[in-house]
């Protein structure tokens, strides 16, 4: 269907009309551990145009000195009616928060613009800086901002001001841009925005299916299982898991096209985000998509989610854990504005 599913080779299972136990591959069978996944949004579009990257890093960095050291290469800029607001940090604004996690959030209404700087060390423990002397620019339409030197004065645990707490910012930073030609289906990586959490897959040779997601909340680990069966069609693999809903058990289904590499098990998901649908016509899906993205206005002709997760058979020497209060956001909600939001695809649809 599309290009990328060829990128890998397919491991081709004929089934044959005996018992469920005869039908499943063995090659499949045992344990499965998450090693690494990527994410890209397929978009096709009527006209050329560029698109700015709001998932990767920008060029250039705003550096930070004084109590707190680091370059904030991250930006996410929005501009409406009137309104600008500016985020720069030092990691990935979509993906799983690392700590120390350090911002700067800059708002800003016909010209009059305010700031603070933040450095959270943990869920539970940050530091607050502002300033009176802002002297910042920024052009909406390079996405571009530039703060000259500008000291920030950090507050203490009761809320005042502590001029021993001061950290000083200066420097540009541009967001990068993606070209997109027209009616050329094109990639874009949002690999650090959809990142999953340490899981583990076991396939039973019966045909029934665990699997575990670990999750750390408030630095402690969570894990959470799902319990289902399995079963494979050509290369599709057919997982099927239940979940509580509306006061009973329910049933997910979700379909991979596999490959299986040595130790490495590949699965590989596409959802289409804009079918036709009674509750969410199309044209306003690929209108709300066109906005999010900040492509032009009625460009949008096609908007695809491909997701490529690997599997190996061997655990993990260190913990894959990531940030629930994040990921339970990105990956197991589904907004109704689904142009920028990735399901958990082992959630299926709902």
């Amino acid at each position: 269907m599309k290009k990328l599913l060829f990128i890998l080779p397919l491991l081709l299972w004929v089934a044959c009309e005996e018992d469920a136990e005869d039908t499943l591959p063995t090659e499949l069978v045992g344990t499965w551990y998450l090693s690494n996944s990527e994410a890209y949004m397929e978009m096709t579009t009527n006209s050329d145009q560029t698109m700015i990257d709001q998932f990767g890093p920008g060029i250039g960095s705003i550096e930070v000195e004084g109590a707190v050291n680091t370059s904030l290469t991250y930006m996410i800029f929005d501009e409406f009616d009137g309104w600008v607001s500016i985020m720069v940090a030092n990691q990935s604004l979509g993906g799983p928060r690392n700590f120390p996690f350090y911002y700067l959030m800059v708002s800003s209404y016909d010209g009059d613009a305010s700031a603070n700087f933040a450095a959270a060390e943990s869920f539970d423990y940050g530091t607050y800086y502002f300033t009176d002397s802002l002297d910042l620019s920024y052009n909406p339409d390079s996405y571009g901002v530039s703060i000259v030197s500008t000291e920030f004065f950090g507050t203490d645990m009761y809320g005042e001001f502590d001029s021993s707490l001061s950290v000083t910012l200066s420097g540009t930073i541009q967001a990068n841009t993606i070209a997109i030609p027209a009616n050329t289906p094109t990639l874009v990586d949002q690999s650090d925005y959809f990142a999953m959490p340490e899981m583990t897959i076991t396939l039973e040779a019966d045909g029934s299916i665990v699997r575990t997601e670990t999750f750390v909340y408030y630095e402690e680990p969570e894990t959470e299982t799902y319990e289902g069966t399995w079963s494979v069609s050509g290369d599709q693999l057919i997982i099927l898991e239940e979940y509580e809903g509306n006061g009973e058990t329910e049933i997910d289904t979700v379909e991979f096209t596999f490959s299986l590499s040595g130790n490495t098990l590949t699965l590989i998901m596409e959802e289409d985000l804009c079918e036709p649908d009674e509750d969410y016509p199309m044209d306003e899906c690929l209108e709300e998509g066109s906005m999010a993205l900040g492509l032009d206005p009625g460009s949008l002709t096609d908007l695809v989610m491909v997701q490529i997760i690997n599997f190996s058979n061997t655990p993990p020497t260190l913990a894959r854990a990531a940030s629930k209060s994040i990921l339970k956001h990105l990956l197991q909600r589904k907004n109704s504005d689904r142009s920028h939001i990735l399901y958990n695809p082992f959630q299926g649809n709902k």
